[in-house]
């Protein structure tokens, strides 16, 4: 039996059979094929509501039925993905805010993504004017949630937004989910400004509301869905899941998620970003203090330029120490890598205040030097919100900060000696910042591979400190050097059954 399974959600006035074309037109690929089973969660949905006797389910008895359905899947499935198209996004997310509500959030920890088309998530002016000129409709419950920003559809995308967009681990009330939304060009129906709702990952495609999941010609519908089905596969759990996983399926402590305290290194992954010649990947994982032979590593900081204090258990606070020179007694006698920070803002920005996002400034390596590391890179990536600990990343903020790295970097090894070759990056916003490991590396290889078709002369090392980012980064790479392969095909013709 395959590991995952795709559970399909229909909308408003149709049935599972509106996934039929896509789902025959995805079972054609053996990535599809070989990876995923489907199921198609159906109910009532009528045009009209003639039948006195005959009730037809509102929003709350469908996402109860939903909600069985799941847990009948996540005893069956290792992962879970939710596709939904136009009103099945709202049953989606209404299952989701009554799970959340209960208090039972660690019943979601299965499901790896959800992906809505077209889903009317600040409701449908075109079904608001059908209510009024349609008396049957106004019968039709369901129709009823579909107008503009509908009190009870509102109250559970809050519960969404601080439950599951925002979660950075598991808790009864709390389960990190990537949620992404497609949105149709031509969609009079759910304009794109409703289909993208709030939710921070939006994408428009091609198509009416119907056509918008019709493969084409073009391909994009299939390669979209073809990408966040690859995501979820390689979407790590919510850290404290693992404990909860049956004794069989635990990994021991060391790789669940926990903190290596020694360096590894994955690698080489090599990828053909350019006609010209191949990049190297490495994974490093481990204390960033052991880092060694690598001529620049960059470090994630905030949009002040301020690097963590010495003993914080961040990549910030870590290089700070470990670029210290210190005493015989493990004194502090020349902060290196702060000292030079500080004096780069005072004469580039000014101290105290913010620079835009994606700014770096470059400083000396220290004592890292004797290790082989000759420069840090401190890339303003996180926004610290006022008033509290917490932080928010704007995705720009790192593909800006990725090209500013190179933009940096090539001038630099133009004016020193042209050896600078390699390049330490960690998974931007990450951390504190609150997103994914997918959506950090996904950010930052949209700009890296931009980079490297134009300059691939660079040896590429991405950093993780815990065992899980660690495998879970190279994965990702794996992946990729399959995706480009498979691109390029024999010889750099395109592959044979690409879509």
């Amino acid at each position: 039996m395959r590991r995952t399974v795709i559970v399909f959600i229909h909308g408003l006035f149709s049935s599972g059979a509106t996934w039929d074309k896509l789902i025959e037109h995805m079972k054609g690929t053996p990535d599809f094929e070989n990876r995923f089973d489907t199921v198609r969660f159906t109910y009532p949905s009528p045009r009209f509501a003639w039948n006195p006797l005959r009730r037809t389910p509102d929003f709350d008895t469908l996402a109860e039925n939903l909600r069985s359905l799941i847990v009948e899947m996540t005893e069956k499935y290792e992962r879970i993905v939710l596709v939904t198209h136009s009103q099945g996004g709202l049953v989606a997310q209404r299952f989701l805010s009554r799970v959340l509500s209960d208090g039972r959030a660690r019943e979601l920890a299965k499901i790896r993504r959800i992906v809505m088309f077209a889903c009317p998530n600040s409701g449908s002016e075109l079904f608001l004017l059908m209510r009024k000129g349609v008396t049957p409709f106004t019968r039709n419950t369901q129709v009823r949630e579909l107008r503009p920003l509908h009190v009870s559809v509102v109250d559970s995308q809050r519960r969404i937004l601080r439950g599951i967009i925002q979660a950075t681990e598991l808790s009864d009330t709390k389960c990190p989910i990537p949620v992404v939304c497609y949105a149709g060009d031509s969609d009079n129906v759910v304009i794109p400004a409703s289909a993208l709702g709030i939710f921070p990952d939006g994408i428009v495609l091609p198509g009416d509301h119907f056509s918008i999941i019709s493969p084409k010609p073009d391909g994009r519908l299939v390669t979209a869905l073809h990408r966040e089905l690859s995501r979820a596969l390689n979407e790590p759990f919510p850290e404290k899941f693992v404990d909860d996983l049956p004794s069989y399926r635990r990994l021991p402590k060391d790789q669940a998620g926990g903190f290596l305290i020694e360096q590894e290194i994955l690698g080489p992954v090599s990828i053909a970003l350019s006609r010209r010649t191949e990049t190297p990947f490495f994974v490093r994982g481990g204390p960033v203090e052991q880092l060694a032979n690598v001529d620049i590593v960059v470090s994630s900081e905030n949009t002040y330029l301020q690097m963590s204090q010495f003993f914080k258990a961040s990549t910030s606070g870590s290089l700070r120490f470990a670029a210290a020179i210190r005493g015989t007694g493990g004194e502090i006698l020349e902060d290196v890598a702060n000292d030079h920070l500080t004096s780069w803002l005072r004469s580039h920005a000014t101290y105290g205040h913010q620079v835009p996002e994606g700014t770096v400034a470059p400083t000396p390596s220290g004592a890292l030097e004797e290790k082989g590391v000759r420069r840090i890179y401190h890339a303003a990536v996180v926004n610290p919100v006022s008033g509290t600990n917490d932080y928010t990343v704007n995705p720009l903020a790192v593909t800006r900060a990725v090209h500013n790295i190179f933009s940096l970097a090539r001038r630099e090894r133009a004016e020193v000696d042209g050896s600078l070759r390699s390049i330490c990056i960690p998974l931007f916003g990450a951390g504190r910042g609150g997103m994914s490991i997918t959506r950090s590396f996904d950010l930052i290889w949209d700009s890296l591979a931009g980079e490297l078709e134009e300059d691939p002369s660079w040896e590429i090392h991405f950093a993780a400190r815990r065992r899980q980012n660690f495998d879970q980064i190279y994965r990702l790479l794996q992946a990729k050097q399959s995706e480009y392969t498979q691109r390029e095909g024999p010889k750099g013709r395109a592959a044979d059954g690409m879509v």
